[in-house]
């Protein structure tokens, strides 16, 4: 516990001390967190958390006081990987963003590409020895975590390129945030139900293709073939829609408690809602999915209690 505090404090204390020394380019980074994307991963780390005690009494975990910060570091070593992940997908995607994301660092030149890129190493690395002082599963989450987003992102791979496989590898490190959960809670790996591991790589993935719908300018002229730069804007919210209603309704099968049918429901029809709504705004649509997911958590940990 005390060695857990002390690297809790220590994490804490690098963004304020590099505020201090490195305030421009700390200042940018924070600025381009993409706290909702964040937010999608914390949603998914506590999904295996709840999945793991949806039958078995939460407070067991509470009373382990070695284990309490344990959470807490997994989502802040989430974080620092996610700089890495921000700022090499920025390198890549320059032209892109030249068109469709003008407020981006490197596009406003307010960093240097080189030092930019140092802090991106930075926050990996710390990310990787944090994990590693804590749990050897943390460690190898946020290695295939960060390996899958430079794959997505960077050449030679740069599978963004890619429709469907691009937010299947997506949909891959979603299931490991989740498994990382999962195993962190008391689970082990083997015992992470299929049925689940299936609703994140598939539906949930596949619907998360609504990031793309703001970008299709950008992607289309640099050749970034994504769901809306094939199909038009119009029938790619149609097909995200499917993959939208498939995913509420997955989750509302697997859960199979009556209640949960309507709510699924209404929060699906909101979420519809919104993918057509004009203009597009991506950020309502992040609200109502991250909602789910925790919805969707507080389900799983506290059904038990109510039936």
């Amino acid at each position: 516990m005390f060695t857990h505090s002390i690297l809790l404090l220590i994490s804490i204390g690098i963004p304020f001390l590099s505020l201090s020394i490195y305030p421009v380019i700390t200042r940018e980074i924070f600025s381009d967190l993409r706290f909702m994307r964040i937010l999608h991963y914390a949603a998914l780390a506590l999904f295996g958390f709840a999945l793991y005690f949806s039958n078995l009494d939460v407070n067991t975990y509470f009373s382990q006081s070695d284990e309490l910060l344990v959470f807490p570091l997994f989502i802040i070593a989430l974080i620092y990987a996610a700089v890495f992940a921000i700022i090499t997908n920025n390198i890549a995607d320059i032209e892109t963003d030249k068109i469709s994301n003008t407020r981006r660092p490197l596009i406003k030149g307010t960093v240097k590409q080189a030092h930019y890129l140092l802090a991106g190493i930075f926050c990996l690395s710390y990310a990787l020895i944090l994990s590693l002082l804590v749990n050897s599963t943390m460690f190898y989450g946020i290695l295939m975590i960060s390996a899958g987003y430079y794959i997505y992102s960077c050449k030679p791979f740069r599978l963004k390129r890619i429709p469907f496989i691009a937010k299947l590898l997506i949909g891959f490190n979603s299931l490991v945030v989740a498994v990382c959960g999962f195993v962190l809670a008391g689970g082990r790996l083997n015992d992470f139900p299929v049925i689940w591991a299936v609703f994140i790589v598939l539906p949930l993935s596949l619907a998360a293709n609504f990031v793309d719908i703001k970008d299709i300018a950008g992607d289309g002229k640099t050749g970034i073939k994504t769901l809306p730069v094939i199909l038009g804007e119009k029938r790619a919210i149609h097909l995200i829609v499917f993959f939208t209603v498939c995913t509420y309704l997955m989750a509302a099968v697997i859960i199979n408690l009556l209640w949960v049918y309507p709510l699924c429901g209404i929060m699906a029809i909101l979420h519809i809602t919104l993918l057509y709504r004009k203009p597009y705004n991506e950020k309502p649509i992040f609200l109502i999915y991250i909602s789910a997911l925790f919805g969707l958590n507080i389900i799983l940990l506290f059904n038990k209690y109510l039936v």
